[in-house]
């Protein structure tokens, strides 16, 4: 490798590096006040660079809170990435489920942009009509985080844990629904304690797939779940 490609790399890592920074800070700003919040001169002060670089990277306000959006998306699309797709695709879909917590807590900023996805919108948003635009949480089955769970659903529906007269996209829907309302209550301070949300993520998770599963898949959870309480030899 030559020098002039050592220098490249190094630049560009500067670059994602620094480009990183801004969105974390951007994230906070955003969290805390909305995108009234957002100063691109203050951004750039927080993390030692000038405005100009800012909008060198994103084109302005509208597109750093455009790449935030991404950027929470890519974030929680990698966190799932990481669970392993074990031969049981329960086991699957229950690490999914974790890791989406887990993703939440350790990525609130970026987890409250999530939310703010999911907020109200007027009564003629909410449902097709050819004038309307299309609402911005109707886009969440198309990022790659959606489309894990939706994967290891359709696993499970094929190896007959879930019933396949029912459509994928409809328990997958009901199964993102209540990782995420749970956390945004975690985040929100709703539980007294980190085992009491612990204590209620786990019970519900767990009430909700097993009133999907077929009978195979409800013998096949017991087993599981007996399997992990006897201990190691």
């Amino acid at each position: 490798m030559s020098m002039d490609e050592r220098a490249d790399i190094a630049a560009d890592r500067r670059r994602l590096a620094q480009r990183a920074a801004l969105l974390d800070a951007a994230s906070e700003m955003l969290m805390r006040g909305g995108p009234d919040a957002i100063s691109l001169r203050k951004l750039a002060a927080k993390v030692g660079t000038s405005t100009m670089a800012v909008y060198t990277a994103f084109g302005g306000k509208e597109g750093l809170i455009n790449a935030l959006f991404d950027e929470a998306f890519d974030r929680l699309a990698e966190a799932q990435r990481a669970v392993p797709k074990a031969p049981e695709p329960l086991i699957w879909l229950q690490g999914l489920a974790r890791a989406y917590r887990s993703f939440a807590l350790e990525n609130p900023s970026y987890y409250a942009l999530m939310i703010s996805v999911t907020m109200p919108v007027s009564e003629s948003l909410r449902h097709e009509e050819p004038s309307c635009t299309t609402p911005p949480a109707r886009g969440i089955a198309q990022q790659r985080g959606y489309q894990m769970l939706f994967d290891a659903v359709k696993a499970c529906v094929a190896e007959g844990s879930l019933p396949s007269d029912v459509a994928p996209a409809i328990m997958a829907d009901a199964l993102w629904a209540t990782v995420h309302g749970l956390c945004s209550l975690e985040l929100a301070g709703f539980h007294a304690s980190a085992e009491a949300a612990e204590t209620r993520f786990s019970l519900t998770c767990g009430a909700v797939l097993k009133g999907l599963l077929t009978p195979k898949g409800l013998a096949k959870l017991e087993a599981l779940a007996a399997r992990s309480l006897k201990p190691e030899n």
